[in-house]
C-alpha cells in the first residue's frame, strides 16, 4: 500500500472511518463517517501523531513555532503531534489549547499551554473538516489574541463537500483566511483505497460501498 492507503487503512482498522449508514451534523445522509474520538488507545494515538507530525513537516517545516489544538478533539492531536515533532524530527514547538469556558482562578483565562508572549505563526490542528464551522470559530478566537499569527491548518481528513459557494470548506478556509490548509487524506484518497479489490477485502468493505460512494461524491463534491 503507498502511504495514503496506509493512512486510510489504519483509520478503519482503529474504527475512526466506517462504511455503512450515517447522518452527517449538516443533515446530508452519507455512506462514510470519520470519528477520530475513537482513537481511545495511546497505540493509536501515536500512530495517529505520527501521521500529523509527518504531513506537519510536509506542509509547515519552518513555518511555524506552536501548534494550537481546538478544544476538545484538537488537545490531544495538537499535545500528541507536538510530541511526535520532538521525538522524530527534534522540532521543539510549543503547544497551546483552549478551554471551552474560560476560568476564573488560578492562572485564568481561556489558554492552557503557551499562551504567545511574542509574535508566533501557529498551525491549526484538527480532526476533520466539513462545513468548516468550528474552523471558523477557531479563526476568529484567535484573531483576538496578539501575537498569535495563524499560518496553517492541518486535519486528518477532507471530505470535499461543497457549500453554497460550490468550494470545499478547506478551500473556502484558505480563500478567506489567506492560510495554507492541508488534510493527510481526502475523500478522492478514499475512494482511490476502496477501488482496490484487496484493499476491500482487507477491511471487509460493505457490498456495494464503491458505487454509494461514488454517488455521494456525485451529488455533493466540490470541484
Amino acid at each position: 500500500m503507498n502511504n495514503t492507503d496506509t493512512f486510510v487503512h489504519f483509520l478503519v482498522e482503529s474504527g475512526a472511518l466506517k462504511f455503512g449508514n450515517f447522518i452527517t451534523k449538516s443533515g446530508r445522509e452519507t455512506p462514510y463517517f470519520i470519528n477520530t474520538g475513537e482513537f481511545r488507545t495511546g497505540a493509536s494515538l501515536s500512530k495517529l501523531a505520527e501521521f500529523y507530525a509527518a504531513a506537519f513537516m510536509v506542509h509547515f517545516d519552518g513555518k511555524a513555532q506552536n501548534l494550537y489544538g481546538p478544544a476538545y478533539k484538537g488537545i490531544p492531536l495538537c499535545a500528541a503531534t507536538a510530541m511526535k515533532l520532538s521525538d522524530l524530527y527534534a522540532l521543539n514547538l510549543t503547544f497551546t489549547y483552549n478551554r471551552k469556558e474560560v476560568k476564573d482562578h488560578g492562572e485564568g483565562g481561556s489558554l492552557v499551554g503557551y499562551k504567545y508572549a511574542e509574535k508566533t505563526n501557529v498551525v491549526i490542528i484538527e480532526d476533520v473538516i466539513t462545513a468548516g464551522t468550528s474552523v471558523n470559530e477557531t479563526m476568529q478566537a484567535l484573531s483576538q489574541i496578539e501575537n498569535a499569527n495563524v499560518v496553517g491548518l492541518l486535519i486528518s481528513v477532507d471530505r470535499k463537500e461543497k457549500l453554497e459557494n460550490g468550494k470545499s470548506a478547506l478551500q473556502t478556509v484558505q480563500d478567506e483566511y489567506g492560510i495554507e490548509a492541508h488534510s493527510i487524506v481526502n475523500i478522492n484518497d478514499i475512494i482511490a483505497f476502496l477501488e482496490n479489490e484487496d484493499n476491500r477485502k482487507a477491511i471487509n468493505a460493505p457490498e456495494g460501498i464503491l458505487d454509494r460512494v461514488y454517488a455521494y461524491r456525485e451529488k455533493w463534491g466540490a470541484v
